[in-house]
């Protein structure tokens, strides 16, 4: 049975609880892969709240995807996914192109770690967030009062945050694997952050 319908209206309605949903638009570049998205195309949601903005990928969760959707969240993206906000949108199309294609392996690797990490290329990023010409970034940081996950007939979405990585930051989780993820995602807690993104968010590393 096709589940793109009913997802869909899932999706929609996950975000109408977090705010106020702006509308659907295209990727902005083209690192995304939308070929390997599940309807061989791409598409993201924008949402505003009081006080930041969302940028969601709106169809990974699709039937034959894998399983889940990202999305990245600020300040910097309260005026929509360009402007000061583009080099977090950027970040988000790419690792969406990089998990597009992951299919089942990424639910177990999920299960296995629970915060996974990504090096992107940081196009549009402030050159103190790149290491080595990369920007890191971990993908699942959990946000209290969030939900993490979206019901849906037969199974589930996981609804994953995309956080960037300081250099310092991105050091740590090249040389401590899990334990380096997991260290990071709890002092981004301890310090408030969570999963908000913002350029001028000090190191926690």
């Amino acid at each position: 049975m096709d589940q793109t319908d009913p997802t869909r209206g899932r999706r929609a309605e996950f975000w109408r609880g977090v705010g106020t949903v702006a509308g659907l638009h295209g990727a902005l570049g083209d690192a995304d892969e939308a070929a390997l998205w599940p309807a061989g195309t791409s598409t993201y949601v924008m949402v505003t709240t009081p006080h930041s903005g969302v940028v969601a990928t709106d169809g990974l969760s699709d039937a034959s995807g894998p399983g889940i959707e990202l999305y990245i969240e600020g300040r910097e993206l309260g005026a929509g996914p360009t402007g000061e906000g583009r080099w977090l949108t950027a970040a988000l199309e790419e690792a969406a192109g990089a998990l597009a294609g992951a299919g089942d392996s990424l639910g177990q690797a999920l299960t296995d770690h629970g915060v996974l990490s990504l090096e992107l290329s940081g196009e549009h990023a402030p050159a103190d967030w790149l290491a080595d010409g990369c920007l890191g970034a971990l993908v699942g940081v959990e946000l209290p009062g969030r939900a993490g996950e979206i019901d849906i007939d037969g199974g589930r979405v996981r609804v994953l945050t995309l956080v960037p990585l300081r250099p310092s930051e991105l050091a740590v989780v090249r040389s401590e694997g899990a334990a380096g993820r997991q260290r990071i995602a709890e002092a981004l807690a301890g310090q408030g952050w969570y999963s908000y993104a913002d350029s001028t968010r000090p190191a926690v590393a």
